[in-house]
């Protein structure tokens, strides 16, 4: 599995050839604790380098009681101490934590527990406390910005401080999120503005297979590094927020599908690779003889053509300007190959 401190090296390094996925749950499991416990287990050795998890301990600090999500809310939260084991779990399978915390009691306890990272939702861009205790976390943060304009970042930066590790999450929650809105150009535009990484937060529909992969496919041309996939158990059994969810085989399988296309992507080095070379080498036209020449043929056009051959020469197209005016020192037949050789030992320039 990948170590998001090693990725964060890379990325500031100008080095874009690993990824880091994470896999969130969100409130999938509404609160029951063994089905989270099952979808960590299931989550073994399928790709996540992390999992991210709603934290919130108190949720008076996150919502009035009069909001209509309240009650149900209550239903789904979980203590420290399970919180604790479930960070374990994780981290026996090697995946790392990322906690998105959702009110101030939840951001010290991650702070405390040493999470590998730090994640606050787009909801609370311009919290001022919470933003506050998350410029004094020493963990990588990350940061949603679906739907959040540049001044609102702008503000967020600035009570952040000289956050060093700091990635932003760009995704549109539309639940799902129609392909046309999915709007991908922006990465590059965060990027550019801001610098730092941008990642993409997929919530494309569960079943819109062909639209998830081109999303994530045309997210990795455009730069992005970081990948975020809410998971579930089995998408047979409504549960919350499933509506953009893969199963774990089906997030194994699409974590798959964007190695195959990091490998096609290649390196931003320009080399020609060997594979590469040999193709051009094959089919190149070569300087051939456009009739049979005599030794002491003075060389000019009407001599020299450009035609592939069977047998080729150890001269390049480009070496027609040490041929033309040149004295053939050998003979050289029709539709052969011309070779320094042909020019004597003083030929090759």
């Amino acid at each position: 599995m990948a170590r998001l401190i090693d990725l964060l090296e890379q990325l500031r390094n100008g080095t874009k050839t690993s990824m880091y996925w994470i896999a969130e749950p969100a409130y999938v499991h509404q609160g029951e604790y063994d089905y989270l416990l099952r979808l960590i287990d299931a989550l073994a050795d399928k790709g996540a380098d992390a999992v991210k998890f709603h934290i919130m301990l108190n949720p008076d600090e996150y919502m009035v009681p009069e909001h209509p999500l309240y009650k149900e809310l209550q239903k789904w939260l979980f203590t420290r101490e399970q919180w604790r084991e479930l960070f374990a779990r994780c981290r026996k399978h090697g995946m790392e934590i990322v906690g998105l915390a959702d009110e101030l009691p939840s951001l010290e306890f991650l702070i405390e527990e040493n999470a590998e990272a730090i994640a606050i939702h787009a909801t609370s861009i311009n919290d001022t406390y919470m933003l506050k205790g998350l410029a004094q976390a020493r963990q990588p943060l990350f940061v949603g910005i679906g739907g959040i304009s540049f001044p609102e970042i702008e503000y967020m930066l600035k009570l952040l401080g000289d956050k060093r590790n700091l990635m932003m999450m760009y995704g549109i929650q539309e639940y799902p999120t129609p392909l046309e809105h999915v709007h991908l150009q922006k990465l590059p535009l965060y990027e550019a503005k801001f610098q730092c990484p941008v990642g993409y937060a997929d919530h494309t529909a569960s079943r819109e297979e062909l639209g998830r992969y081109l999303a994530f496919a045309t997210a990795y041309g455009l730069g992005a590094r970081l990948f975020e996939q809410h998971v579930t158990l089995d998408l047979s059994v409504k549960r919350e927020d499933d509506e953009a969810a893969l199963e774990p085989d089906a997030f194994a399988e699409l974590r798959g599908q964007l190695e195959l296309v990091s490998r096609m992507t290649g390196s931003a080095v320009m080399n020609i690779g060997t594979e590469e070379r040999a193709y051009f080498s094959a089919v190149r036209k070569c300087l051939v003889a456009g009739q049979d020449l005599p030794q002491g043929t003075l060389l000019t056009e009407q001599h020299v053509k450009y035609k592939r051959t069977q047998t080729q020469g150890d001269m390049d197209q480009r070496d027609i300007v040490h041929l033309l005016g040149k004295t053939l020192q050998q003979p050289v037949r029709k539709g052969d190959a011309f070779c320094w050789r042909h020019l004597g030992e003083n030929g090759r320039p």
